[in-house]
């Protein structure tokens, strides 16, 4: 039953990232109209290359998975009993209890994105070339996170299970729309008002399309 009500609930969170990828190459092109575009696809092309031909950074991911855990866990006041990573085994973080939050947390949060992202704030104006190389790293890392991520819906991991593919695609790749922006302020010329304006526009655009979607539906009765 619970993996039902959160597969219900699930539904219309499919349809609003639906409708916040249609409305996204406007606000994109506003985010990144020259260079900014080029360095980002690099950095996602350079990470997809390494991934595919390479090797996966699987244990530098893994460290990632767990903290994510273990931060949403203090968040919400639960005891923490347990904080292991291997190689061989994998990790695991035994607490008090979870819920869906801290079962999501780590493909919510991409964790080293935010650190690029901290550092990028922190040593901004040290050198013209810190917006760049955070550009460059943070599309890198963040190709990271929604790979790894995907391998983990697709293979069935019990963080994603225990509410149901459905709501937990739903609300992951919600959030994770809603980082990028963000995420690119610090390496953009237009910096935080440029990221305010084109999230003005996305969901301008996102909610148009719904109202579009709505009257389309309602014709056809």
């Amino acid at each position: 039953m619970r993996i039902f009500l959160y597969s219900l609930a699930g539904i219309p969170l499919l349809l609003a990232d639906a409708m916040l990828l249609y409305a996204l190459p406007r606000p994109a092109a506003m985010l990144a109209p020259g260079d900014e575009r080029w360095i980002l696809i690099g950095g996602s092309a350079a990470y997809l290359l390494m991934h595919m031909l390479v090797r996966k950074p699987e244990r530098m991911y893994l460290w990632g998975h767990e903290f994510a855990h273990l931060v949403a866990a203090k968040l919400f006041f639960r005891r923490i009993h347990q904080f292991h990573i291997s190689s061989r085994d994998g990790g695991k973080v035994v607490m008090d209890g979870t819920n869906v939050l801290i079962d999501l947390a780590p493909y919510l949060l991409p964790l080293y994105s935010i650190v690029a992202f901290a550092a990028a704030v922190v040593f901004r104006k040290a050198s013209p070339w810190v917006p760049d190389v955070y550009l460059a790293l943070a599309s890198f890392l963040y190709a990271m996170h929604v790979l790894f991520s995907a391998e983990g819906f697709l293979s069935g991991q019990p963080d994603v299970k225990r509410s149901g593919r459905i709501f937990s695609a739903g609300l992951v790749l919600l959030v994770l729309l809603l980082w990028v922006p963000c995420l690119l302020a610090p390496g953009l010329p237009a910096g935080w008002r440029g990221v305010g304006a084109a999230y003005g526009s996305w969901f301008a655009g996102a909610e148009s399309a719904a109202r579009r979607l709505f009257r389309y539906a309602v014709s056809l009765f």
